[in-house]
């Protein structure tokens, strides 16, 4: 006998194991709340929205997150604007969502720096456009280390 030939359910199992359906087009309004925050920030810098980089960092196991350049820092982001870029406007205040975004974001960091040997001071993610798609990279300090999928860091931003 040649062997058992295998079920559909099995033959699907292993294709559709990281396969995610974003039933309610989240990640679709993230992705419009990022491009509209980087255009908004354009303007205000007159800078290209390509050569801005939103970095999300540590800072004393605290999530801080701030606007630069390749060259320069713009602009310290406060917590509810960070919230605002990724859930879209008025989000942090109306669902108080600050001390929650705070404590998953700086966790989700952590997880990161020790699942890829990071020191947490210099563990960060950093959300750009490039080709005019959102990419979010795990870096180390200044370096590139990999990329990271956009729909794991706005888990970290859900109410």
């Amino acid at each position: 006998m040649l062997g058992k030939k295998k079920g559909i359910k099995e033959s699907l199992k292993n294709y559709m194991e990281n396969v995610t359906i974003d039933v309610f087009g989240y990640e679709k309004k993230v992705i419009s709340n990022v491009h509209g925050y980087f255009q908004v920030q354009s303007k205000n810098y007159r800078l290209s929205k390509e050569d801005m980089i939103v970095e999300i960092g540590l800072q004393n196991k605290l999530c801080k997150a701030r606007l630069i350049t390749d060259k320069a820092l713009l602009y310290a982001i406060p917590t509810p604007e960070l919230i605002d870029f990724f859930a879209g406007e008025g989000m942090a205040t109306a669902l108080g969502l600050q001390p929650i975004v705070e404590k998953r974001v700086s966790d989700y960091l952590q997880h990161l720096a020790i699942a890829h040997a990071i020191p947490t001071k210099k563990v960060n993610a950093k959300i750009q456009l490039q080709d005019n798609l959102v990419k979010v990279f795990l870096c180390h300090g200044e370096k590139y280390h990999s990329l990271i999928p956009l729909k794991t860091l706005i888990k970290q931003f859900k109410p």
